[in-house]
């Protein structure tokens, strides 16, 4: 117990870190000092107290937002489904909430807000779509679970598609949602953080109200039975949590893909499977992953700019072959973490 919040403890600290050098770093360097002070005593006046609250603090507030929902889910989803592979962007929840927000703002010209309501139902629609084909794919005779990882893959793929096709249909619009369609972390995304923020927090102040109950239900049903826990009900509102969390996300600012499929793989050795602590170390972690790999995506390959989804969908496709590999493949392996 005392090693899991020492790791809480090094990954909050971590996390401080992060935010301060995503603050102080960019196109100009900002002392450390004058970032504190442009948090503490604004001044108007001075244009690098402007940069760091009206530029670098909404982009940190994003990233720290997107990676803590995207890893929490991916949590849950990995210990509810006993797949190593579950994420929002293995189970088409991703993909989804993109897909209706593209037709929601091409076909009835939705404004932000009406685009996060569209996210959201995407998301859901998404994994029920999922869920679908997996079962039609016979998910039942599966006991590794391949069938719900292939379905949303798949499911993801047509919803990609749907949506390049509405994006190649109207050019002239097509540069608004471009880069956000990718995976775009931006301080001009902070009226879309203003507008949703609340409806992630909702999702993980749930998931940590029920995450004694739920890890009893990972643990196996007839467990959690046993211990008065209502299963069917606990399920589906942390899957409910998760799908609502994960497309407020994509709201803001796009899919980026992958932070919930790696960051529980770099967390469980740490804290075990138990979501207690597990999920608040997720939920540090994949925001500490979210600002660097928006950090990197900055300045890596200066003078260009890549947008932080192209990177951890370049940095999880790696991992997600190597999580293959060890699940699936190697002889003996089991399909459930």
């Amino acid at each position: 117990m005392r090693r899991r919040w020492l790791f809480l403890a090094a990954v909050a600290l971590i996390l401080l870190a992060s935010l301060l050098a995503n603050l102080a770093i960019g196109a100009v360097t900002i002392g450390w000092r004058d970032v504190i002070a442009a948090l503490t005593r604004f001044d108007l006046d001075d244009y690098d107290h402007f940069v760091v609250v009206y530029q670098r603090l909404p982009r940190a507030l994003i990233a720290i937002y997107t990676g803590a929902l995207m890893a929490a889910g991916g949590t849950v989803l990995q210990g509810l489904t006993r797949n190593p592979l579950a994420s929002p962007s293995t189970l088409g929840i991703n993909a989804g909430a993109m897909l209706f927000v593209i037709v929601g703002a091409y076909t009835f010209n939705l404004g932000v807000a009406a685009q996060g309501v569209a996210a959201l139902a995407g998301a859901a629609f998404g994994f029920v779509a999922c869920l679908s084909v997996a079962r039609l794919a016979g998910l039942s005779r599966d006991p590794r679970g391949l069938a719900l990882i292939l379905s949303g893959a798949l499911v993801s793929m047509l919803f990609v598609g749907i949506a390049n096709a509405f994006l190649l249909a109207d050019p002239a619009r097509r540069s608004d949602f471009l880069g956000w369609i990718t995976g775009n972390i931006n301080h001009v995304y902070a009226d879309r953080l203003a507008d949703f923020w609340w409806i992630g927090a909702l999702s993980l102040v749930v998931l940590a109200v029920i995450s004694r109950p739920l890890t009893l239900v990972m643990l196996g049903p007839e467990k959690a039975a046993s211990a008065g826990v209502n299963v069917k009900w606990t399920s589906r509102i942390a899957l409910a949590a998760v799908t609502l969390g994960a497309g407020s996300a994509v709201a803001i600012c796009g899919p980026i893909g992958f932070v919930g499929l790696v960051v529980p793989h770099i967390v469980r050795p740490f804290t075990g499977a138990g979501f207690g602590v597990t999920l608040p170390a997720s939920a540090m972690v994949g925001a500490i992953a979210c600002l660097a790999g928006d950090l990197i995506a900055r300045h890596a390959f200066s003078p260009y700019v890549l947008h932080t989804g192209i990177l951890t969908d370049l940095v999880g496709g790696i991992v997600f072959v190597a999580i293959v590999r060890r699940f699936y493949l190697t002889p003996g392996a089991r399909g459930a973490t």
